[in-house]
């Protein structure tokens, strides 16, 4: 109840229309509780042949019908209003929630996983809400009404259709404790199944390439296969809940009529009386049943609830401080002071002293996991460090607002994937309110001009998931674009210039050289030719800076700079 008390602060917003459904309801039940004492005058006056009674009775009859449908309608409405509302406030509170963690979160986490709590699960709990305003509170206060209806008429009568009710409620509450169970398993399956489809098809090339398919249809067909046997242990659950439901029903009833008929014929109870008993407890049967279902349905709604305040909950590791500022327009002076850095208790970076001067080059260096990205990724501050300071203009990074520092650097990643969407939208990325005539400048100093406007729609152009449209060094210039345009003053390339033919890895080279000018820049590459033009190298190893200086400096130091550098040109002759 409590999961189900904080889904409640998401509908508070909303109480003058949930106090209108709830007056639809109280309509909607009263014109209903109406319909069993006028289907007994009915009977009534066909026993009296008084035709005048009866056609008022048989209008009457179809008026009730008509206003019950007004409030239903109203009902329905504004119930769906009400869900969509607290739907889509928390589904969007929830990706928010999820755009501000950080990097690490989503390391732990799978994509599928997260995909599938985001919708699946709040698909799940709509459903569950929905259930609650249509049918849990309208029918539950329905069944309380027949009840005391049918007390009213005969009690005697009443407390034998009674003798059912316990046995029915302990059915429901079995059947529904391990609905709810099933139902958490059946979620997580389907979290499971949407995770490997979100990986086998974002790595489709690489699945063909090593002709896995097959294999990859095997491990979904078994994972479909546990999904289904889940699903159908509820079905099977469902389905023998619905029958041993009814037949206990059946058999009130049935007590109902003969116990009324000895009524009758005793004296103690008229035809109409029982007709108009007989018409509550018909309708009871349906509120009764839909009941059982609609508790089903909150059993599974509470696992999704469950299941989405659970990921709600986690506490983004990096977040602003408190009294943390706004950072100004930096002029790109950085400085590494005695940092170090761990991840899951294993050393990446230790004692990380390093002072880069506004507009200086600087190339890190070194072999596979030294920690080049983590000191540029600690920059941007994705991570903080276990131990010393990031400082930027003299700015502790720790003490400004992320916003602010960020939106004063630009990254060129080492693999380029786009959104889907048009070239112009992704140029502008991170700059929507750009110019046309900015987008332009910016795809002509990043070598992007004549190949876009060389395409039908020009900057329209739908570029595909991830920039499927466009080749590898299309997509680079796109994004050398889409940093000129931010205008950054630190910038951060990761191997921006790796896999390219000569002629356009040439002009990604002029693209760049324009892009550095007059900004910090810290290139980080493998091929090491491609950084000979750095003011400074810094060669790190294992976590620490071992070599720092020119190109020519170090190469005559004989040190590890030296020997990557001559591995790499005897390769590359």
């Amino acid at each position: 109840m409590k999961l189900f008390g904080r889904l409640f602060s998401y509908i508070k917003p909303y109480t003058m229309h949930v106090v209108g459904i709830s007056l639809c309801i109280i309509l909607v039940t009263g014109t209903t509780l109406l319909i069993a004492p006028l289907a007994g005058f009915i009977f009534d006056v066909i026993g009296r042949k008084d035709l005048l009674r009866l056609n008022l009775a048989a209008l009457g009859m179809v008026g009730l019908f008509f206003v019950k449908g007004l409030f239903l309608y109203g009902q329905e409405y504004l119930s769906a209003f009400v869900v969509q509302k607290t739907i889509f406030n928390l589904r969007t509170k929830l990706y928010e929630r999820l755009q501000d963690h950080s990097l690490d979160f989503f390391g732990k986490w799978h994509t599928g996983e997260l995909i599938s709590r985001i919708m699946t699960d709040i698909q799940t709990l709509q459903l569950t809400i929905l259930t609650m305003f249509t049918t849990i509170i309208p029918h539950s206060l329905l069944l309380i009404g027949l009840m005391g209806y049918i007390f009213w008429l005969n009690w005697r009568l009443s407390l034998l259709t009674l003798i059912a009710l316990p046995l029915i409620v302990q059915v429901i509450r079995i059947f529904a404790a391990e609905i709810r169970e099933i139902s958490e398993g059946v979620q997580q399956k389907a979290a499971d199944i949407t995770s490997h489809l979100q990986e086998t098809i974002s790595q489709i090339k690489v699945v063909k390439s090593f002709t896995m398919e097959k294999n990859e249809v095997e491990k979904f067909a078994k994972e479909s296969e546990k999904s289904f046997h889940l699903t159908m242990r509820a079905m099977q659950i469902l389905a023998t809940q619905t029958p041993v439901i009814a037949l206990l029903q059946t058999i009130a009833v049935v007590a109902v009529v003969w116990y009324g008929g000895k009524e009758i014929i005793e004296g103690n109870m008229t035809l109409p009386q029982l007709i108009s008993f007989a018409t509550a407890l018909g309708i009871m049967t349906d509120p009764g049943s839909t009941l059982s279902r609609g508790y089903t349905v909150a059993q599974q709604g509470l696992a999704s609830v469950k299941r989405i305040f659970e990921i709600s909950d986690i506490q983004p590791s990096i977040k602003d401080a408190k009294d943390a500022k706004i950072l100004p327009r930096i002029q790109g002076r950085v400085e590494y002071r005695n940092l170090s850095f761990a991840y899951e208790n294993e050393t990446v970076l230790c004692d990380i002293n390093l002072v880069v001067e506004p507009g200086e080059v600087i190339a890190l260096v070194g072999r596979t996991g030294a920690g080049k990205s983590t000191l540029v990724s600690l920059l941007l501050r994705f991570y903080d460090p276990a131990a010393g300071q990031i400082l930027v203009d003299g700015y502790d990074l720790k003490k400004v607002k992320m916003e602010s520092l960020r939106q004063q650097i630009a990254v060129v990643p080492q693999e380029i994937n786009l959104f889907s969407g048009t070239i112009k939208d992704n140029i502008c990325y991170g700059q929507p309110t750009a110019s046309q005539a900015a987008i332009v400048a910016a795809s002509q100093a990043a070598n992007a001009r004549q190949f876009i406007e060389n395409l039908p729609d020009k900057y329209e152009t739908e570029v595909g998931e991830r920039g499927s449209k466009l080749s590898g060094g299309e997509r680079q210039r796109i994004a050398i674009a889409r940093a000129i345009l931010r205008d950054p003053k630190i910038l951060i390339l990761d191997e921006a210039t790796s896999s390219l033919d000569p002629e356009t890895e040439n002009l990604i080279h002029e693209a760049l050289d324009r892009l550095m000018q007059n900004r910090t820049t810290f290139i980080i590459a493998h091929r090491l030719y491609t950084i000979e033009k750095a003011n400074r190298i810094v060669v790190i190893d294992d976590g620490q800076i071992v070599e720092i200086g020119p190109h020519r400096e170090l190469l005559a130091k004989g040190g590890l700079y030296s020997s990557l550098y001559e591995i790499q040109f005897r390769n590359k002759t």
